[in-house]
């Protein structure tokens, strides 16, 4: 089986995670009788490397048809009063509505990449301290930075050199399209400048964010119940808290399709094993990023990720510590 490295998706980078993930969902779809598979390799800077396309350009090619395809997509098209939704916070009955209209696309077409999105999204009856829904805990944008918005501007503006960046690299960071938050390397901390640098345009590489948004089909969301009968939403490979928590991701040696992959980022039980029990199952390690909102406007970032384990961290475990 041919194999295509990816080498600027580097694993130990969430926003490089989610964006090997969505080219995976991309290319499985584009490509349904070939056992597409994604793994990463060893070494300091893991990056991705996929299984069964013939060539980049390939890939190249396949990203850039289907992003045309989200365009009439209703998980982006959508709204309660004929226009789209700005943000991943609709009133409860709009999200109802949202969530029957996308099933309902479902069922007419047969196609499930709109509905596997959506699930990575919202989920029904998850609301927030005002009514609205709550988001995915992957929602890092707040005040004028709307998300659907940014990622509807993603969709009409990466091209096909943008999927050569993302893909084979160098990132250049020169673009001043949307970014979404996910790049553990694009954060800008004010201790490390001599001014505030909440003021500068954020640049990043929008076909990576692009991808990635693609890629939280494999991080559902769900409401989880505790104990104490408290009700919180859940987001796969998160602690269930808000204001801070923390992101637990696996890195993988072995070749995994879609649906296996989706398993394997699900199952808890992997991030809590031994490396020695890990390694078993072709597990090279086990990742985790703090997740830090700040005070004013809520906006997210992922801190430093390292090896879980390492400076006293352990892996989320859907809330649990």
């Amino acid at each position: 089986m041919t194999e295509i490295a990816l080498p600027a998706l580097r694993g130990r980078n969430p926003l490089g995670l989610f964006a090997a993930l969505g080219v995976l969902d991309v290319v499985s779809h584009a490509l349904p009788d070939r056992a597409i598979t994604l793994h990463w390799t060893e070494g300091l800077e893991p990056h991705a490397v996929l299984g069964g396309a013939d060539s980049i350009e390939q890939i190249i090619e396949l990203c850039d048809q289907d992003r045309e395809r989200w365009a009439s997509s209703p998980v982006l098209t959508w709204g309660p009063n004929g226009g789209p939704l700005d943000d991943l916070k609709p009133s409860l009955p709009d999200l109802r509505q949202w969530i029957e209209v996308v099933t309902a696309t479902y069922w007419e077409t047969g196609d499930d990449r709109d509905i596997a999105l959506l699930t990575g999204l919202v989920a029904e009856g998850a609301a927030a301290g005002k009514g609205d829904a709550k988001p995915t805990h992957f929602h890092f944008t707040a005040g004028q930075q709307k998300f659907l918005v940014m990622v509807r501007l993603l969709q009409r503006e990466v091209t096909a050199e943008h999927f050569r960046e993302a893909l084979a690299g160098p990132w250049s960071y020169t673009s001043t399209l949307p970014v979404l938050g996910w790049d553990a390397r694009g954060e800008r901390v004010w201790a490390l400048r001599g001014f505030n640098p909440s003021g500068d345009k954020k640049r990043g590489v929008p076909a990576a964010d692009w991808l990635a948004f693609l890629g939280l089909r494999y991080f559902p969301v769900a409401l989880h119940t505790d104990r104490r009968g408290v009700v919180q939403l859940a987001t796969t490979g998160c602690e269930l808290g808000w204001k801070s928590g923390s992101f637990s991701w696996p890195l993988w040696e072995v070749t995994l399709t879609s649906d296996v992959v989706a398993s394997l980022l699900a199952d808890t039980r992997i991030l809590l094993m031994a490396p020695d029990s890990r390694r078993r199952l072709g597990v090279t390690e086990v990742m985790t990023a703090g997740i830090r909102r700040s005070d004013q406007g809520g906006y997210g970032s992922f801190g430093p990720p390292s090896p879980a384990g390492v400076a006293g961290r352990r892996p989320a475990r859907n809330g649990r510590r």
